[in-house]
């Protein structure tokens, strides 16, 4: 239980703090890196937690987001079934994809998902029945979460938080159970897990259906809070990189990971942004932003996690080169 109180804990404080000196901007920053932060943590329980790299992830924030749009455009739903079956639409999609692409290992695999993610872009752009096209789909209902109609900024906030506490401790007790230490199994030694008598396959379609699923519920929310979506938010393959970066920038394979990792790149992002000297150049914060990651996977290969405890590591030892460069 030891982590589902820190959880309250911090969430609380949160809540309470955020709102004595926050505006409109600031929730809207807030609210991006708690999106991230859930869809870090989908991205992880494939490619950090079981090992299986996906540059196509982007899909399942589509399929969410487009499904979720939809349901309360037309149905009204409240913002908790909407997002529940913009989820499980992405996860019951996950099932014959998997089907297609485990065969597929290393790059193979990678380079797979980015293929269907990209037919996805073009079924988007051009299933006008559907989707739309390219003039994308709006919001023509307020969400309501719990009977409660949510349209602001700092409403979506306080929705947002609860959410990412939800999906991070989900993720957390997932990595506790059978299956949790199966995906770790078959992340560190396929054939070795095999031997031992697991299934990679249905390990493998597991682990992607719940990552699809997060990601879709994710995405749905995603799509409600900017109460706009079209294939170029939702489908590009910087929707897909951005998970990646932001959970290897914070620490792949853990639970805080995406959690630090969005916290400083959606930050240093917005804040790029805002300086005079970029705001000449429209695209030049991205170099800035690119050099940041490249150092951090240069020089910390395990994410910021792993730098934090290579830090407690030295000086624990008292600051002894020797041991700490053993610890490395």
């Amino acid at each position: 239980m030891k982590p589902v109180i820190y959880v309250m804990i911090v969430t609380g404080i949160i809540a309470v703090i955020v709102p004595l000196f926050a505006d409109l901007y600031l929730y809207s920053i807030l609210t991006t890196v708690l999106i991230w932060i859930m869809l870090g943590q989908a991205w992880n329980l494939l490619g950090g937690f079981t090992g299986q790299i996906s540059f196509g992830h982007a899909m399942f924030l589509a399929i969410g987001a487009y499904s979720s749009m939809i349901i309360t455009n037309s149905l009204n739903l409240d913002m908790i079934l909407t997002l529940l079956v913009g989820g499980l639409f992405a996860g019951l999609f996950s099932f014959p994809l998997g089907l297609l692409i485990f065969r597929l290992k290393g790059p193979y695999f990678a380079l797979a998902t980015l293929a269907f993610a990209e037919i996805l872009h073009i079924v988007a752009r051009n299933w006008k029945g559907l989707t739309n096209g390219g003039e994308g789909m709006m919001l023509s209902n307020n969400a309501t979460f719990l009977g409660i109609e949510i349209f602001s900024n700092d409403e979506y906030f306080f929705v947002a938080l609860l959410l990412a506490a939800i999906v991070s401790l989900s993720c957390y007790y997932l990595m506790k159970t059978k299956a949790g230490y199966s995906f770790i199994a078959i992340r560190e030694n396929q054939d070795a897990a095999e031997a031992m008598g697991i299934n990679s396959t249905r390990t493998k379609s597991t682990a992607l259906f719940f990552s699809a699923f997060l990601a879709g519920v994710a995405g749905g929310f995603y799509g409600l809070y900017n109460k706009f979506i079209d294939p170029e938010m939702t489908l590009t393959v910087h929707m897909s990189a951005e998970m990646i970066f932001v959970t290897v920038l914070g620490g792949i394979g853990t639970i805080l990971g995406p959690v630090i990792g969005s916290t400083i790149l959606i930050t240093l992002q917005e804040y790029l942004k805002e300086v005079p000297m970029f705001q000449s150049f429209s695209s030049l914060y991205l170099v800035i932003y690119g050099l940041f990651i490249m150092i951090i996977i240069v020089y910390l290969p395990g994410g910021i996690i792993d730098g934090i405890k290579k830090i407690r590591q030295y000086f624990s030892k008292g600051g002894d080169e020797s041991d700490y460069s053993k610890s490395g």
